[in-house]
């Protein structure tokens, strides 16, 4: 059997539009794939649409990476496994790259730390100087089904006189089948896989609320978010809304073709020159 798992996450923010992404896992034991689709609605950014993806299979010790626009894969460099910074490592394709940088570019920082600087940051680019906001967080009642999860609705507000922002997140008790996929990538790529969605908003009222006042008594959500969605009323904001959610989570019996290059795909060697 394989796990599959699809993610869509869509930013509509002033002058840019609407743009997604989309983010495919399929795993089984000893196979790992993402398969990524961007796409911006507004015409003049259309030539940032793609499709990108990069897998890992038994019998070798690279993971490959492609471009589907361009029809070309390469492997990556042994030892270097996580996916998500491999889908683009053909943008240096023929040229000289720094492994220095590149490395530091690896790097990263105490991740809560960063975390809790993005939130405020993105506070502040939201509300009125020194206006003090009230947060305020409630649930609904009954469940409602999302995607075929049923789930309990949260809604989180945090209001100043001049400007809003509400979250709203439907949440359930727990996703095995997410969490036996992860397990098989990250046996598969014997790596942890805490970075597979780096990178991305992450829609959790929880950190916005720890972003704006690290003292809040308001908790962590139990459970898992299957889908949330932000809106934001603020004339400072670059950003309008947001949203992500799970449109699919399931179990399908095993099909190599799900970890298969097509054929007319091409190979390139990406050149690695150390300075």
């Amino acid at each position: 059997m394989q796990a599959k798992y699809v993610t869509a996450y869509t930013i509509d923010a002033k002058i840019l539009g609407e743009f997604e992404t989309i983010l495919e896992y399929v795993a089984a034991p000893g196979y790992a794939r993402l398969h990524g689709e961007f796409s911006a609605k507004r015409w003049i950014f259309r030539w940032l649409n793609g499709e990108r993806g990069a897998l890992s299979i038994p019998g070798t010790d690279n993971t490959l990476s492609y471009n589907v626009k361009r029809e070309k894969y390469w492997l990556n460099p042994l030892g270097e496994y996580n996916l998500l910074s491999n889908l683009f490592a053909d943008w240096k394709w023929g040229k000289e790259n720094n492994t220095e940088d590149r490395e530091k570019g690896l790097k990263t920082e105490d991740e809560e730390e960063e975390k809790g600087e993005f939130f405020t940051e993105f506070y502040n680019d939201i509300f009125e100087e020194g206006a003090v906001p009230h947060i305020s967080r409630y649930q609904n009642n009954g469940i409602e089904e999302v995607n075929g999860f049923k789930s309990k609705k949260w809604t989180t507000s945090i209001v100043t006189k001049k400007n809003k922002m509400f979250i709203e997140e439907w949440v359930v008790r727990e996703l095995p089948l997410r969490d036996s996929l992860f397990l098989y990538i990250q046996s598969t790529l014997k790596s942890d896989t805490s970075s597979i969605n780096r990178g991305m908003l992450r829609l959790s009222s929880y950190d916005f609320i720890r972003g704006i006042d690290p003292i809040s008594q308001i908790e962590r959500l139990n459970g898992s978010i299957v889908m949330a969605k932000l809106s934001i009323d603020s004339d400072k904001s670059f950003l309008k809304s947001a949203s992500f959610e799970i449109r699919e989570l399931y179990m399908d019996p095993f099909s190599a073709s799900s970890f298969a290059i097509p054929k007319e795909f091409e190979r390139i060697e990406l050149v690695k020159v150390n300075k």
